[in-house]
């Protein structure tokens, strides 16, 4: 098989299993299901909650170390889902990615409020990010997997969850503490620069 033959059976193969995982998502995740009006409560839920307890005179960079939480395990999760390690076959939709509810919105909100507690009140947060890691692979984890959100295969178990969280959640602190330590010494440097100009 050539190699334009090969491609070909790719796109040929990826619009099949598209349009299987639209047909799953129409006959047994849409709208009229309880997992539709599930995973759009696990957006909208920590999202409002997001609101009232977010500390806004720090919003930007608690909102840094949510983004990066949440590339940070979108990424993981499509690695994990795209080989049959875990799949979502109840998503919100057929078109976002797989354990969107999960990945974009409950992990990153979750651990935003874990930094912002942590750093608001000088606690160590990677002790606190350790033990809500067990708590949420777990806790969120056994409750997906309970009620079919989330199914696991090839030796994937909780344990390897909550060592995904505890990884993502060390380095979204570690390039916020980054993306800090530059702002602070351009800040700095900008301020020298207008001493030495007076």
């Amino acid at each position: 098989m050539s190699e334009q033959q090969l491609y070909d059976e790719i796109l040929k193969q990826k619009e099949q299993l598209q349009n299987l995982l639209q047909e799953h998502w129409e006959l047994y995740s849409s709208m009229d299901t309880w997992f539709f009006w599930f995973n759009l409560a696990t957006i909208i839920i920590p999202l409002i909650i997001l609101y009232f307890l977010i500390d806004r005179r720090r919003l930007f960079e608690i909102c840094f170390y949510g983004y990066t939480a949440h590339i940070l395990w979108l990424n993981t999760d499509i690695v994990l889902s795209n080989n049959n390690y875990l799949t979502h076959p109840h998503s919100i939709s057929h078109i976002l990615p797989q354990g969107f509810t999960i990945t974009a919105v409950l992990f990153p909100v979750v651990f935003m409020l874990l930094y912002q507690y942590c750093t608001n009140n000088e606690k160590n947060f990677y002790l606190y990010a350790i033990i809500v890691s067990i708590i949420f692979a777990c806790g969120a984890g056994g409750i997906s997997g309970f009620v079919d959100l989330l199914r696991m295969h090839k030796g994937m178990n909780f344990f390897y969850l909550t060592l995904i969280d505890i990884v993502i959640a060390f380095i979204a602190l570690w390039a916020t503490k980054l993306f800090q330590r530059i702002k602070h010494r351009t800040k700095q440097t900008s301020f020298n620069r207008k001493a030495d100009e007076k």
